[in-house]
């Protein structure tokens, strides 16, 4: 049988639209807020959100965040991160997952109290899963949790509404097209103007493969759901036309030459994206808490594919420093990125 990735990146874009039909993923035709054919929608309709094309292609920005707050302590400088993101004029912020350490407790207060924090933002909040708030919690420092039922509680309590954190996200999510995937919430795709965005269930620590009992079943299944998500929304962006493609998760997936086994078929997807993708692909992550700004992978020929780059947040013990990440449809390289300080007594 020839293998699913050796098959020209269009035709996989193609059968994954398809696979995600079969599995109740389709995009939805109806109503605020509802669920149809898998997809939960906070705007009228997927389908007529690809009129907002190149046409209406304009600059903005966002903020980029993550791993933070690890502590008690922590969380006041969060929380003046969020002030000073605030003051700026920006299209929502991005946290990239781990809210918290793996050595603190998986509990339902600590996971309550974060969101509390994170939902103040005035800008729209996506937040995606990292590997502290589940995949660790099996250890002893987190509270021995079963992993697979901290992941379920933390969907309730944080992707259970349609639209993202943040006090004025149910009136921002109309313009972006803000969608959930069915069966795991925190999978996230939304639109502005000509840029299409997507987030997918990619984790540190492996990846959180042979981490705890179960684990294997429970990576292979996500695998599938991620895989249908991202290459569904390749297909989405290449038929708007979309001047660029923003993929978003927690995990570092290591682009050197040993990743790791749970990073390896998700190196292999951001490869065959980024190659058949005529536009920008901007890959973004956390995990290793060290910002960088690179273009990790090669073409053919061993040379930096010139419309991949990767950016990876701050994180703690850097609590007071943010990444902004500026477009501009009118300069070549439409991604600009720089850094923030946070100024604050205790920093």
């Amino acid at each position: 049988m020839t293998h699913w990735l050796s098959r020209p990146p269009r035709r996989r874009a193609l059968e994954a639209i398809a696979l995600g039909a079969a599995l109740g993923t389709g995009v939805s035709q109806g109503p605020r807020a509802q669920m149809v054919q898998g997809v939960q929608t906070a705007q009228p309709s997927a389908t007529a959100a690809t009129a907002n094309t190149a046409s209406e292609d304009s600059p903005f920005a966002f903020a980029l965040i993550g791993d933070l707050p690890y502590s008690d302590l922590d969380e006041p400088r969060l929380a003046a991160m969020l002030a000073q993101i605030d003051a700026e004029p920006l299209a929502f912020v991005l946290h990239v997952g781990d809210i918290k350490a793996s050595s603190e407790a998986c509990s339902n207060e600590l996971y309550q109290r974060r969101l509390k924090l994170l939902d103040a933002s005035t800008h729209p909040l996506v937040l995606l899963p990292g590997d502290n708030e589940w995949t660790d919690c099996h250890r002893r420092s987190a509270g021995r949790f079963d992993p697979r039922e901290r992941l379920e509680m933390l969907r309730k309590i944080f992707w259970s509404r349609p639209e993202p954190l943040g006090r004025n996200a149910r009136p921002a999510v109309s313009s972006m097209a803000f969608e959930r995937q069915a069966q795991m919430p925190e999978n996230v795709r939304w639109k502005i103007g000509a840029v299409r965005f997507v987030a997918v269930h990619v984790v540190g620590s492996n990846n959180g493969l042979d981490e705890y009992p179960g684990s294997r079943d429970e990576f292979e299944s996500r695998q599938k759901a991620n895989q249908t998500w991202l290459f569904e929304t390749l297909a989405m962006a290449e038929r708007e036309q979309a001047s660029a493609l923003v993929i978003a998760a927690h995990g570092d997936p290591d682009f050197g030459l040993f990743p790791e086994k749970g990073h390896r078929l998700f190196l292999t997807w951001l490869q065959e994206i980024a190659t058949s993708f005529r536009g920008q692909v901007l890959f973004l992550h956390g995990d290793s808490h060290r910002f960088k700004v690179d273009q990790p992978l090669d073409d053919s020929k061993g040379r930096p594919l010139a419309n991949f780059m990767r950016v990876e947040s701050f994180g703690y013990p850097m609590s007071a420093n943010w990444v902004r990440i500026g477009y501009d449809p009118r300069r070549a390289q439409r991604f600009m990125v720089s850094t923030r300080e946070v100024r604050q007594s205790g920093f």
